[in-house]
């Protein structure tokens, strides 16, 4: 992971080279970015950039299905030409020449906007790439952050931890050997006074 990175004393910017190797899938659809993030909260920074991503995602979908009703309307200005020709010409239809002509015209607006749609989806995929790499960037300054924080704490832990571990021995022993100088205390007493006296003694010195 750390191979990814530029800089080993700040984590910023990714590699492009190993980039280029690797196919970094869209992290909005990718299970476990999103698994991330069920524990941690979003910073700033990852909600804007995720915010972006997504707006291009939207816009590259739109201007698909719009291209698509463009060709749509294309091809239907086009067989309608086609409908309209032999009446245009053989029968020396005005109106059907002024509806071929109009028709032309439409179709020739689509071919402009065809072709300004086209390049927008061509730089599409470029756009979504660099934004989703900066979002990949955002988790990774945000996660490893938390990460030597949460690294920090285990090390605390683990010393508390041990401590406990030390005290707790302590306690054992201490309740180990009460409670075996109580029986031996105990059955001395029984030994030499007797189990009726013993029990006189246990009401008056137990008695709560």
């Amino acid at each position: 992971m750390l191979g990814l990175f530029k800089s080993k004393k700040r984590i910023n910017k990714l590699d492009e080279k190993i980039l280029r190797k690797n196919n970094i899938s869209i992290l909005l659809l990718d299970e476990r970015w999103n698994a991330i993030f069920r524990n941690i909260e979003k910073t700033e920074d990852i909600k804007a950039a995720e915010t972006k991503l997504k707006e291009l995602l939207k816009e590259e979908a739109r201007l698909i299905s719009e291209r698509k009703g463009m060709l749509a309307k294309k091809k239907e200005n086009l067989d309608r030409i086609i409908h309209l020709t032999p009446e245009a010409y053989d029968k020396n239809s005005e109106p059907a020449r002024e509806e071929m002509k109009r028709l032309k015209t439409k179709t020739k607006d689509i071919n402009r906007r065809l072709e300004n749609t086209k390049i927008q989806i061509e730089n599409m995929p470029s756009k979504i790439r660099e934004a989703n790499i900066k979002l990949l960037e955002c988790t990774i300054n945000s996660v490893y952050f938390r990460m030597r924080k949460n690294r920090k704490r285990l090390e605390e832990l683990e010393e508390l931890i041990e401590t406990t571990k030390n005290q707790l021995g302590e306690y054992i022993d201490e309740r180990e050997r009460l409670s075996g100088d109580d029986t031996d205390i105990y059955a001395y007493f029984h030994d030499l006074l007797g189990g009726e006296e013993l029990e006189k003694l246990d009401m008056m010195h137990f008695k709560t």
